[in-house]
């Protein structure tokens, strides 16, 4: 079966339309696969940026909170009770009350801001 030049050259014309039509879809679905790689990327770029902002309000907010002792109120008499017990037991002078009372409820809180009328409710006689 000998093909004509004819055939051949129809045969290789074939080849190359579908080699290009081939090539013409991997370039579109490349194309495309790069398009949604690139929206991917810039929606994450904006996840991380309202993170951040959204950690970056909440540390502000940490320090314009009104109330920066999160102490119930059960834990206050707490406090008041373990304060009483160590300024009779320990016969601290009144002038140290404040101090004592601060340190006490720092260390309870784990906070370095406490609520000066936290501190004089408990150091009140």
């Amino acid at each position: 079966m000998v093909e004509t030049h004819m055939e051949v050259a129809l045969a290789v014309i074939e080849t190359s339309f579908r080699l290009r039509h081939h090539s013409l879809a991997g370039t579109a679905s490349f194309r495309r696969d790069m398009d949604h790689s690139r929206r991917a990327i810039e929606a994450s770029r904006e996840l991380l940026k309202r993170l951040r902002q959204r950690h970056h309000d909440d540390m502000a907010r940490g320090w314009e909170d009104p109330d920066p002792t999160p102490v119930s109120a059960f834990d206050a008499d707490i406090l008041r009770s373990a304060f009483r017990a160590l300024v009779t037991d320990m016969s601290v002078p009144e002038c140290q009350w404040r101090d004592l009372a601060e340190s006490l409820v720092r260390e309870y809180v784990g906070c370095e801001q406490i609520d000066t009328g936290l501190l004089d409710w408990i150091t009140h006689k």
